[in-house]
């Protein structure tokens, strides 16, 4: 059994080692990388402690040049942490790009209400089978992408790496063999103000589903994103400014944004926070 709740505690202790070019980062990503590669085969499925009393599983799939054991990077682990540091302060949360479902299901266990979206029909067919494989009752999943609009839209199937896969035209760039048909959108402003946090992990899709939630409805949520692009990084910029929302970065300790020029350009550079909160609730 692997103890990800002792992992967790320590990255939600130690916001520092949150920050990309900080020693305690780089160490704890070389530890965390061999602990879960050497967890996993293709024939196993690891245990994971996420608190004292309550394991989960996430059996190994492969989607291409990646697999589930790049799911469990030291970015993605602090997210989670997040989520079990704040398991009392939220209620409702909407995964948005939920993938094989780790964050919905770690989200599910800690006893959040959570509602999922996972557009290609696949990956969708694996998330409800780790989402039967552990119990997760007060989940809702949803095989739709999310958008600004309601109808449908071409997808676009990466399929040498399904995590970044999208609606077309989200990305510029899209490599290698690609599959695309359509799919079902629905428009996320509309049903925005049912939850409290929004995790958004939707390749290029963030800035265009972000400001199709009116300012009354921003306001009272939170949100955990991935920023890619410059255009999109302008657009979040100014609507965060006019709405009135506070922009908080892991690159730099999770302090509050004062310019453009600072947020990140990539999901490389770390996640984003998005609150009228002054701090960010570490």
């Amino acid at each position: 059994m692997i103890n990800l709740h002792q992992e967790l505690v320590m990255l939600a202790r130690n916001t520092q080692s949150h920050v990309q070019s900080s020693s305690d980062y780089q160490l704890l990503n070389k530890k965390l990388s061999k602990v879960i590669a050497s967890a996993y085969n293709t024939t196993s499925t690891p245990t994971f402690l996420l608190t004292d009393n309550i394991t989960f599983s996430l059996p190994y799939y492969d989607m291409g040049n990646i697999n589930t054991t790049h799911l469990f990077g030291i970015d993605e682990l602090i997210i989670l942490s997040f989520y079990l540091k704040n398991k009392n302060n939220y209620k409702n949360v909407l995964d948005l790009g939920a993938n094989i479902g780790l964050h919905s299901i770690v989200l599910s266990l800690l006893d959040y209400q959570v509602t999922c979206f996972e557009a290609d029909p696949e990956t969708f067919r694996v998330l409800k089978q780790n989402l039967e494989l552990n119990n997760c009752k007060k989940i809702k999943p949803i095989n739709e992408a999310a958008a600004s609009f309601d109808g449908k839209a071409e997808f676009t199937r990466v399929c040498g790496n399904l995590t970044g896969s999208h609606l077309s035209g989200a990305k510029s760039n899209p490599y290698g063999e690609l599959d695309k048909f359509e799919v079902k959108v629905n428009n996320i402003g509309n049903i925005a103000k049912e939850f409290d946090l929004i995790k958004i992990d939707i390749e290029g899709q963030e800035a265009d589903v972000l400001t199709s939630i009116s300012s009354e409805d921003a306001l009272k949520i939170d949100f955990m994103m991935e920023i890619n692009g410059e255009k999109n990084a302008k657009t979040i910029f100014d609507y965060s400014l006019q709405v009135g929302l506070n922009i908080f970065l892991q690159k730099n300790d999770w302090k509050k944004v004062n310019s453009l020029a600072e947020l990140p350009l990539s999901h490389r550079e770390g996640s984003v926070f998005l609150s009228s909160k002054n701090k960010m609730p570490w």
